[in-house]
């Protein structure tokens, strides 16, 4: 079961000034996705149409950040292609418990299912 949540401000925030996400996004489950992206992507949009409604037995926690949207915009962004050297979008981040273990941009369905159930 994929569980949405969108990041919030101080979320970001907390990941901008450390360089990660602070441990009640990337420890919230045993797996956790978080997917940063903006809103007129056409991959996203691909996406968006079927990640919340993959047949997933495994509960997940996926995080959303749509950073073309907030304020924090610039700093995100900073932080996203200087620090985490990736400035295609969408970008996913995947964590087991608490630990990054693989980044990618957008992915097939397939990729996703097969990323999340290892």
């Amino acid at each position: 079961m994929i569980n949405r949540h969108e990041l919030g401000k101080k979320q970001c925030l907390y990941a901008i000034e450390h360089g990660e996400f602070s441990d009640d996004v990337i420890k919230s489950k045993d797996k956790v996705v978080v997917i940063m992206t903006q809103d007129w992507c056409p991959q996203w949009q691909n996406m968006q149409s079927w990640v919340y409604g993959l047949d997933i037995a495994d509960d997940i926690d996926v995080y959303e950040l749509i950073y073309n949207k907030v304020d924090y915009r610039d700093d995100f962004m900073k932080l996203k292609e200087s620090k985490w050297r990736n400035d295609q979008i969408p970008y996913l981040r995947y964590y087991r418990d608490g630990k990054l273990f693989k980044e990618t941009n957008y992915v097939s369905a397939e990729k996703f299912k097969e990323l999340v159930q290892k």
